[in-house]
């Protein structure tokens, strides 16, 4: 199970919705007029067309339970029996308001967190034998429920065990008094128990609002991942986080088997300027400046979401599990995200092994600024860009939109016809309007010379609008992982408060909903759900043994077609991309980095199996020795520089007071030595002047 608590809408569609509806409060219940407007809009206008049916209601009782306990730690066989009278009932309870289900479910969970919160200090007052050969399964689908509560108590002995020992081994690294074993697994059994106990008070704190809301997301979300129900402290979150105005580390966090995890870093936040959290990392626990860590596995996201954040200036501390294993602490200072980072930028690269000269635009998301009048967007700052590298002489320009989650539907079309004279650019259809043809806007061009957009799993949305319409109409070569992120879906968010007739001052704001009311298609009639893009010549990435991307959320809106539109293909120099790929293929294979990371890859799909974690001591410190090892050679790979002489199209304004002036030039040697490192671009460079040759022996 999957859930963003963050989601960028990546189109902008105008549409009305349930404007000729408007509910009556007299006597209904919050619960209940929360449902009728909620089961009204859904089946009215949700793009799936689902109906609230028995079939529906057995997977929303299946995603109701996963909410209410992901981890299994709780809940026992028998609770589950008794709550699985309601598996088929759950369509006739939320159509009219009741909340039995919620209800009896809560109480049930109440009863057994009081009961372990009863035996888990007793477990942790006594010494652990890090030397016994014993395993705990995390994998939640290879574990049952337990049977009785001597289960359940034998179930978070070696849970908290697990615990202590992460605790111990990383004490143990920097024990420099040398306080010896005992003491040291003492100190860690306390550790755990603070821990737990800030994690049990927060728990038990929940009140009927947070049920509620998991109840409802329940039901939802098995429309699609993207339809997601937000209460009104959620809602202002998302309000924050959309309007880039909070302070925090930069990152955007979802939820995964009872983990919280990262999703996407944030450009130009404190995260993203640091470098260590990166996606796929699972955030074990969250650490205040000096205070105990705080165990978050378990916690709902928006919860966790509170202990990260905080003001500018203040440190916190998230323990995190890598994919390959690694447990890693991470300091990171708060800050607020600096926008100038995560506007569009380039540089001249001269690589100095091809002797050519290049154009090089980061594009970290398409944004526009749509509360004011000619306000800044990205389809002008890049068009910037492209005038700066013409200037140069460059020949040829790579378009960077790894990590690009999308944004702005104008944009991503204007931005396609900088590159193309006119034409389609994407297509839309809605349930209610058939498909929708959007064209480039502009008759002009801005660039005509040769082309690469560069994009990995994390480009989604209008990055793979755009990235699509260049690969039809055969205007530039796409370079990447094995495939985009594969979102061709959009939603509009609905304020409910706005569909009653008359809103009570007593009456608590009802939240919002995002819906999913369109999906989109390339020009050739394809969809770009699930399968996302292709590129023409693949490279390893680091997210490919990792499950991002559309297809592995719960109920994705499933990959269809329908008819294409018209549009002539780029006729200008044409390019072999089979011997584009080939002749790549052939310089990764003689690439020890390369190589080095295709090792690592493979090695993580493996790990990625082995669920059954051990919990003997010197087991664990061996494996994690090798881990690091391992993680060390790779590191200083990519630590390593490639013969690339880089210039910024962008000098630092000389009138900048001398603070902000270092302040930038530190952050812009941190971007040009990205760049001298990247082998994923020093690859794509060949690539690019393969390319360009290709083109001058056909002119020839």
């Amino acid at each position: 199970m999957k859930k963003n608590i963050i989601i960028l809408l990546s189109l902008v569609a105008v549409v009305v919705l349930l404007t000729n509806t408007l509910f009556t409060v007299n006597n209904l219940s919050r619960e209940r007029l929360l449902s009728h407007i909620i089961s009204r809009g859904l089946e009215g206008y949700h793009y799936s067309g689902k109906k609230l049916d028995d079939a529906f209601s057995e997977k929303a009782f299946i995603e109701f339970i996963k909410y209410q306990d992901p981890n299994k730690r709780f809940l026992l066989k028998p609770d589950i029996e008794k709550l699985r009278e309601y598996r088929d009932k759950i369509d006739d309870e939320f159509s009219r308001g009741s909340t039995e289900l919620m209800e009896l479910t809560t109480g049930i969970l109440e009863k057994r967190t009081n009961q372990v919160l009863e035996f888990y200090p007793e477990i942790l007052s006594k010494p652990f034998d890090f030397t016994r050969a014993e395993s705990i399964q995390f994998d939640v689908d290879k574990r049952d429920y337990c049977s009785n509560l001597t289960e359940l108590k034998e179930f978070w002995r070696k849970l908290l065990k697990y615990q202590a020992m992460l605790r111990y081994i990383n004490l143990k690294k920097t024990d420099k008094k040398k306080k010896g074993e005992k003491k040291l697994e003492e100190m860690v059994r306390k550790s755990v128990l603070k821990s737990y106990s800030y994690s049990f008070n927060r728990l038990l704190q929940g009140n009927k609002n947070d049920a509620l809301s998991r109840y409802i997301n329940a039901v939802v979300n098995v429309y699609d991942p993207h339809t997601i129900y937000f209460p009104p402290k959620e809602k202002e979150d998302f309000d924050m986080g959309m309007s880039g105005t909070f302070e925090g580390i930069g990152a955007l966090l979802g939820e995964k088997d009872g983990y919280v995890y990262v999703d996407r870093i944030i450009p130009g936040g404190p995260s993203w300027r640091q470098k260590e959290l990166q996606p796929g990392d699972l955030i074990l626990k969250v650490g205040q400046e000096e205070e105990e860590p705080v165990d978050i596995v378990g916690m709902r996201v928006v919860d966790a979401v509170k202990l990260i954040r905080g003001k500018k200036g203040t440190l916190v501390k998230l323990t995190v599990k890598r994919p390959d294993g690694q447990i890693k602490t991470i300091p990171i200072l708060r800050d607020v995200v600096v926008l100038e980072e995560a506007f569009a930028r380039s540089a001249v690269v001269y690589h100095e092994k091809l002797k050519g000269t290049f154009g090089y635009i980061y594009l970290p998301k398409f944004y526009n600024d749509f509360t004011r009048e000619n306000g800044r967007n990205s389809t002008n700052d890049v068009k910037r860009e492209l005038e700066k590298l013409i200037a140069k002489k460059v020949e040829g320009i790579i378009l960077d939109l790894r990590d690009n989650s999308g944004g702005s539907l104008q944009d991503a079309i204007r931005m396609s016809g900088l590159f193309i004279p006119e034409g389609p650019i994407v297509q839309v259809k809605g349930k209610i309007v058939g498909s929708k043809v959007y064209n480039d806007p502009d008759p002009g061009i801005s660039y005509e010379g040769p082309l690469i957009v560069l994009i990995n799993t994390l480009s989604a949305s209008a990055s793979e609008i755009l990235a699509a319409a260049m690969q039809d109409y055969n205007r530039a070569v796409i370079v990447g992982g094995a495939h985009s992120f594969g979102k061709g879906t959009v939603q509009v968010m609905l304020d409910l408060d706005k569909y009653l007739r008359k809103k009570p001052e007593d009456l608590q704001s009802l939240g919002a909903l995002t819906i999913t009311i369109q999906k989109f298609y390339r020009i050739d009639g394809t969809s770009i759900q699930l399968r996302g893009v292709t590129p023409d010549v693949v490279i390893p990435d680091r997210y490919d043994y990792l499950e991002l991307g559309e297809k592995y959320y719960e109920y994705p809106l499933e990959w269809d077609s329908i008819p294409g539109a018209g549009y002539v293909k780029w006729a200008a120099a044409p390019v072999d991309r089979y011997t584009l790929a080939r002749k790549s293929k052939e310089r990764i294979a003689k690439n020890p980095r390369f190589q080095l990371l295709k090792t690592y890859i493979e090695r993580l799909k493996k790990t990625r199996l082995e669920t059954l974690q051990s919990l003997q001591l010197q087991e664990v410190m061996k494996r994690d020795d090798e881990r690091r090892k391992e993680s060390e050679k790779l590191k200083k790979y990519r630590d390593e520089y490639f013969p690339l002489k880089v210039t910024p199209t962008d000098e630092i304004a000389k009138d900048l007071p001398g603070r902000l002036a270092k302040e930038k030039a530190e952050r812009q040697k941190e971007w040009l030595d990205g760049i001298r490192k990247d082998m994923h671009l020093n690859e794509t460079l060949a690539i690019l002047k393969d390319m360009v040759n290709m083109q001058k022996q056909e002119k020839l």
